[in-house]
C-alpha cells in the first residue's frame, strides 16, 4: 500500500507540474496571438488560435482563444463566422456571459433584431447580476425600439433607471424616454 501510495503521489505531482506547463504555453500563445491581431496579422493569429484550440483544449485559456476568435472575426465584419465562435463558447463558466452578448451583438450587426432581443434577453436571464448587464439591458431596449416596439423599449429603458439609477446607462435611458419636443414649424 505504501508503494500504491508513493505511485499515486509521485503521478499527481508529474501531472500538476505537466498541465501547468501546458496551461503557460496556451497563455502565452494567446498573448501571441492577440499581438499578431493588433498588428494586422489577422490569418498568422487565427492559425496561433486555431492550435491553442486544437492542442491546448483543456487548459483555460482554450475559451478565451475562441472568444477572442470570434472578436476578431467580428472586427473584420464576418459577423456570421463571429456568431458561429460565440456560440461554441455559451456553456463555458468563464465566458459564457459575453458569448452570448457577443452573439446577439452579431445577430443585430446582421440585421436580425428579433434574434439578438432573444440572445440579450437569455443574458439577462442566466447573468442578471453580472457587471455588462446595464449595457446588455440598453441594446436589449435599442434593438425593440429598431423592430417598432415602442412600448416594450420604454419599458426596459424604465428598468434600466431603476436598476442602475447613477449610472451613464441610466442618463442615457432618461433621454431616450424623455418626451421628443416638437419640430419648429416651417414658415
Amino acid at each position: 500500500s505504501v508503494v500504491i501510495l508513493l505511485a499515486i503521489i509521485v503521478f499527481s505531482v508529474y501531472f500538476l507540474v505537466h498541465y501547468r506547463g501546458l496551461r503557460d504555453t496556451a497563455w502565452k500563445s494567446l498573448f501571441i496571438a492577440q499581438e499578431q491581431a493588433r498588428g494586422g496579422s489577422f490569418a498568422q493569429a487565427q492559425q496561433q488560435l486555431a492550435a491553442i484550440e486544437a492542442s491546448y483544449g483543456s487548459t483555460s485559456a482554450a475559451p478565451y482563444a475562441t472568444l477572442f476568435k470570434g472578436d476578431m472575426l467580428f472586427a473584420q465584419g464576418k459577423f456570421k463566422e463571429a456568431g458561429a465562435e460565440y456560440a461554441k463558447l455559451t456553456n463555458s463558466k468563464d465566458v459564457a456571459p459575453f458569448a452570448v452578448y457577443s452573439a446577439g451583438k452579431c445577430k443585430e450587426a446582421e440585421g436580425d433584431l428579433a434574434g439578438a432581443q432573444v440572445q440579450y434577453s437569455d443574458f439577462l436571464l442566466k447573468s442578471p447580476e453580472h457587471f455588462i448587464a446595464p449595457e446588455v439591458h440598453s441594446s436589449l431596449a435599442r434593438t425593440q425600439e429598431l423592430s417598432g416596439s415602442a412600448d416594450l423599449a420604454r419599458t426596459t429603458y424604465e428598468k434600466i433607471v431603476l436598476l442602475y439609477p447613477d449610472t451613464s446607462w441610466a442618463m442615457q435611458a432618461k433621454a431616450r424616454l424623455a418626451p421628443k419636443a416638437p419640430a419648429p414649424a416651417k414658415k
